[in-house]
This record gives C-alpha cells, structure tokens and sequence, in this order.
C-alpha cells in the first residue's frame, strides 16, 4: 500500500507541480469506487472540506440501473446530492497513476 500523504505535503506536490488533480471517492453498493476528480489546487483551496456529488453514483446495481426502494433516492423521490467529507488520514498516492492522491470520503 502506498504511504500516507499529509494535507501539508500534498500542499507542497500542487505547489511544485508533481500534484495536479484529487480524486475523492466513496465505496457504492457493489465496492466500486464512485465519487469525482478535483483540479488539486481548487480541492487544497476549498474541497478539502467538503464537497458534493449525486446520490445516483451509489445508487445503481452493476449495469448502472437504479436499484428498486433505495431508502435515500429514486426516480419518485429524486437524485439529490449527498456530501462528501474527506477524511484526510486516508490521502495516498495511487500507485497505478503518476500523479493524483486518493483518498476516501465519509
């Protein structure tokens, strides 16, 4: 597993360049990581905190069919957004990708 990433050194990766872009994401229904991508200063600026996504992106089966009597949305009762607090503990480097971290969302 890749090495943790503080908020600080991920700072200092925009600032020089080796850093540009964050995914955030959220395991869905089916472990399939959902969520989005932020440009890296924009996400060390504001996101950081929090930010918003659809609650469609964790409501779909397999085949991106929205599951029947989801509790928290549906087609009657609507795709609101959820939000997105990152929990920056979790800040990684993927390694399989040169240059955007990783972490997960609460």
């Amino acid at each position: 597993m890749a090495a943790q990433l503080s908020f600080k050194e991920l700072k200092t990766c925009v600032e020089d360049g080796t850093i540009d872009t964050v995914v955030a994401a959220i395991p869905d229904m089916q472990g399939r990581l959902m969520g989005k991508r932020f440009q890296a200063q924009y996400f060390i600026d504001t996101a950081w905190e929090e930010s918003h996504c659809c609650k469609y992106l964790v409501a779909t089966d397999l085949e991106m069919t929205t599951v029947e009597n989801y509790a928290s949305t549906s087609w009657a009762a609507g795709y609101g957004d959820y939000v997105m607090k990152p929990d920056l503990t979790t800040l990684r480097r993927l390694p399989w990708l040169e240059v955007p971290p990783l972490f997960c969302v609460i």
